[in-house]
C-alpha cells in the first residue's frame, strides 16, 4: 500500500513546485518605459531677469556751496576804526564800614530786618545753666590739693571694705562745693565725703568762661 502511494506524492510535490516556481517565471513582464519614451509634459521654467542697477547718485552742483547766506551778525568790512572798550558802571556796594555808621538796611528775605555789621559778629555763647560734665571737656580739672581718706574704726573692727562712689560739683573757683553718693557701702560713705570735700581743682574755663564742673569720683577702701 505505501509503495503504490509514494509515486503519486512525489508526483503531487512536483506539481506544487511547478506551480510556485516556474509558471510565474515564464509569466510576461511589464518593464518601466525609459526616459526618451515618456510623455512630454514637462514645461522648462524660464529664467528670471537679472535685478535692476542702482539708481545713479545725484552730484551737486559746487555753486550750492558758495551761495550760503551770510549771518548780519558777522562783519564783511573792516570798520574804519577800532574804539576802547567802555566798562559798565559799577553799583556802589552794600558793604558798609564796620567802624563807621551803619548802613542803609538791605532787604535779606524778612521783614524789618537791618544788615548791621555789628550784629553779625560773632558773639560769645552764653555760660551753661548748670554744670558741665568733666567728660565732655577737652581739659579735665587737674587737682591741685589731695587728703587722704581715714579708715573708720568701726569699719576697721568689722573688716569692712569696699568702693564708695561720689558726684561732686566743683565751683568756678574749683573747690568742691557739692557732694552725693552715688554707690554706697554705709560705714565708709562718710569717710569719703570728708576727703573729697578738701579738694580743689584748677578752675574750669569753657569759651572763655569760667564754667562749674560735675565730677565722678571713685574712692576704694582696702584693709591692709
Amino acid at each position: 500500500m505505501f509503495a503504490r502511494s509514494l509515486p503519486v506524492s512525489i508526483a503531487v510535490h512536483l506539481a506544487a513546485l511547478v506551480l510556485l516556481f516556474i509558471i510565474p517565471l515564464a509569466a510576461e513582464v511589464v518593464l518601466p518605459l525609459p526616459p526618451s519614451r515618456l510623455p512630454p509634459y514637462v514645461k522648462a521654467v524660464a529664467v528670471p531677469p537679472p535685478p535692476a542697477p542702482p539708481p545713479a547718485a545725484v552730484a551737486v552742483a559746487p555753486a550750492r556751496l558758495r551761495t550760503l547766506p551770510t549771518s548780519p551778525l558777522v562783519p564783511v568790512t573792516a570798520p574804519p576804526a577800532i574804539l576802547p572798550e567802555v566798562a559798565p558802571p559799577v553799583a556802589p556796594s552794600a558793604i558798609t564800614d564796620p567802624f563807621g555808621m551803619p548802613g542803609p538796611p538791605v532787604d535779606t528775605g524778612g521783614i524789618g530786618v537791618r544788615a548791621d555789621p555789628i550784629d553779625a559778629m560773632p558773639r560769645p555763647a552764653p555760660p551753661p545753666a548748670g554744670p558741665v560734665r568733666a567728660g565732655d571737656l577737652l581739659v579735665a580739672p587737674k587737682k591741685i590739693v589731695d587728703a587722704r581718706p581715714t579708715y573708720p574704726e568701726i569699719a576697721r573692727i568689722l573688716r569692712v571694705q569696699g568702693t564708695v562712689v561720689l558726684e561732686a560739683v566743683l565751683d568756678r573757683a574749683g573747690r568742691v562745693s557739692q557732694v552725693r553718693v552715688a554707690r554706697s557701702v554705709p560705714l565708709l560713705d562718710q569717710a569719703a565725703i570728708d576727703a573729697v570735700r578738701q579738694w580743689r581743682y584748677t578752675p574750669t574755663v569753657l569759651h572763655g568762661q569760667p564754667v562749674e564742673v560735675l565730677m565722678t569720683i571713685t574712692m576704694t577702701f582696702q584693709l591692709q
